[in-house]
C-alpha cells in the first residue's frame, strides 16, 4: 500500500480488486462521497496497483509500496500518474492552448504534496483555485497521446471534478472525447463531493464508486491505533461528521472546548455574555472565515438537537451527545423557545456570510433576534425585522 495510514473502504475497494483481476478497469471512474473519507488517497492507491512491479509475488492484490513505481508514487513523481487540480486565475496569453504554471503555483503544489504523503487526508487546495481551466485539459490530452509508456497504466486523478462544469463547462466538454476513447490502458478517475454539480454527459461515461462517511467505531480505532487519545476530547468524533480531514482540524484548534463556550454565550440573555459571543465570533471570522462558518453550522445542528429534544424528549435522535447536559441546561431556561425560528435564523446568518454581507451587523442582528425567539414559541420573524435587527 502507499499510505500506511489510510483508512480502507472495503466495499469500494473490494470491487476495485475484483475489477482488476477481472481485467475490466473502465476508461473512467467517479469517486463521490463528502470529504475527508480519503477519496483521492484510494485513487491514488488504484494507480499504484495498476502500475506495481512485484504484483505477481504480492497474494494481496495491493500494491507492493517498496517497488521503483510505487515510491515514485509516492513522491508525486511518477511519469504516468497525472494530477489536475482547480487552479487560481493563470496569467496566460488568453490565445494559448498551453498550461503555464507560474513558479508561486507550483511551489504551493509542491507544498500540499509533501503535506500528502504523510497525510492522505490532506486536500491540495491552492488560493484562489476556483476553476479547472480548459488548457489543463489540453495539456493532459497531448501528454496521454505523445509520451504515454507502452508497459504502464496512465492515471489521470482530476480533484474537485465538479470545478470542470462551472461557467460554460468548456474544460468538461474538452475532457468528454478523451471519457470515451483513450489510449489503451489510461484510466480517468473523477474526484468530488458535489457530484450533482457534475455534467450528465461526464456522468454517463464514468463508473460510479460512493464513499459513505467514516462510521464514530472506525475513527475510534484509527485514534487508538495512532495513539492519539490523549490529543482528542469528548466529542471530536461527532464534530467531525465522519470526515477525517475535520477531525484533524478539531483536534489541532481546540475546537470542543470553544464550541462550549460559544454555545454558553449564544443561548444567553446577559448583555455580557452577548458582547463575549460578539467579540468571540469576531475574533474567529477575523482569522479564518471558513472556521467561522464551521461554528455557524454547529451552532445550527445544536438548535435542531434542542427542537428534537422539545419535541419528544428522547435523545436518541440528537447528533451531538456530548452536549446533553448543556442540552438540559438550556431547556430548562427556555422551556418556550421558537427553536424552528432560530435554525432559520442561523441559515440566514450562514448565506449573509457566505455573501460578504457586513459581519457586524449580520451577527449583531442575529443575536436580538435570538434572544426574541428564546423567549416566545410564538414569534414570527419578518423579513423586514430580520434585516432591520434592532
Amino acid at each position: 500500500m502507499i499510505f500506511e495510514n489510510l483508512i480502507i473502504n472495503h466495499d469500494v475497494w473490494t470491487k476495485i480488486q475484483k475489477t482488476f483481476k477481472n481485467n475490466k478497469i473502465p476508461n473512467a471512474y467517479i469517486f463521490s462521497g463528502i470529504d475527508g473519507v480519503g477519496k483521492e488517497a484510494h485513487a491514488i492507491e488504484l494507480a499504484a496497483l495498476l502500475n506495481c512491479k512485484r504484483l505477481n509475488n504480492n497474494e494481496s492484490n495491493n500494491a507492493c509500496g517498496d517497488c521503483r513505481s510505487c515510491l515514485r508514487i509516492k513522491s508525486f513523481q511518477h511519469e504516468e500518474v497525472h494530477y489536475i487540480h482547480p487552479l487560481p486565475a493563470l496569467k496566460n496569453n488568453k490565445s494559448s492552448k498551453k498550461l503555464i504554471l507560474d513558479s508561486a503555483t507550483i511551489e504551493e503544489i509542491n507544498k500540499f504534496q509533501k503535506q500528502k504523503i504523510k497525510n492522505p487526508y490532506c486536500q491540495i487546495n491552492l488560493k484562489g483555485a476556483n476553476t479547472i481551466p480548459i488548457n489543463a485539459i489540453r495539456d493532459i490530452k497531448k501528454k496521454l497521446f505523445y509520451t504515454k509508456g507502452d508497459n504502464n497504466w496512465s492515471v489521470v486523478i482530476i480533484t474537485e471534478a465538479e470545478k470542470l462544469c462551472l461557467k460554460r463547462a468548456e474544460a468538461a466538454n474538452s475532457l468528454l472525447k478523451i471519457l470515451e476513447e483513450p489510449p489503451e490502458n489510461t484510466l480517468f478517475i473523477l474526484i468530488t463531493s458535489k457530484i450533482n454539480l457534475i455534467t450528465p454527459t461526464i456522468l454517463s461515461r464514468c463508473q460510479k464508486l460512493f464513499f459513505p462517511r467514516l462510521k464514530d467505531s472506525t475513527l475510534n480505532d484509527f485514534i487508538v491505533k495512532e495513539n492519539l487519545e490523549n490529543s482528542i476530547k469528548e466529542g471530536s468524533i461527532q464534530l467531525s461528521h465522519g470526515n477525517m480531514r475535520e477531525l484533524h482540524e478539531i483536534i489541532s484548534t481546540d475546537r470542543v472546548d470553544n464550541l462550549k463556550k460559544i454555545i454558553k454565550y449564544f443561548y444567553s440573555d446577559k448583555i455580557n455574555n452577548i458582547e463575549k459571543l460578539l467579540s468571540t465570533m469576531n475574533e474567529i471570522n477575523t482569522k479564518n472565515k471558513t472556521e467561522f462558518l464551521k461554528y455557524l453550522s454547529h451552532l445550527k445542528i445544536c438548535t435542531k438537537d434542542l427542537y428534537a429534544l422539545s419535541n419528544n424528549g428522547s435523545k436518541n435522535f440528537i447528533n451531538y451527545e456530548f452536549l446533553n447536559q448543556n442540552y438540559e441546561e438550556i431547556s430548562s431556561l427556555y422551556p418556550n423557545s421558537n427553536w424552528e425560528k432560530i435554525i432559520n435564523l442561523l441559515d440566514e446568518c450562514i448565506r449573509d456570510s457566505k455573501n460578504n454581507i457586513n459581519f457586524t451587523l449580520s451577527l449583531y442582528s442575529l443575536m436580538i433576534n435570538i434572544q426574541r425567539c428564546l423567549k416566545n414559541s410564538n414569534y414570527n420573524i419578518t423579513k423586514s425585522e430580520l434585516i432591520k435587527g434592532i
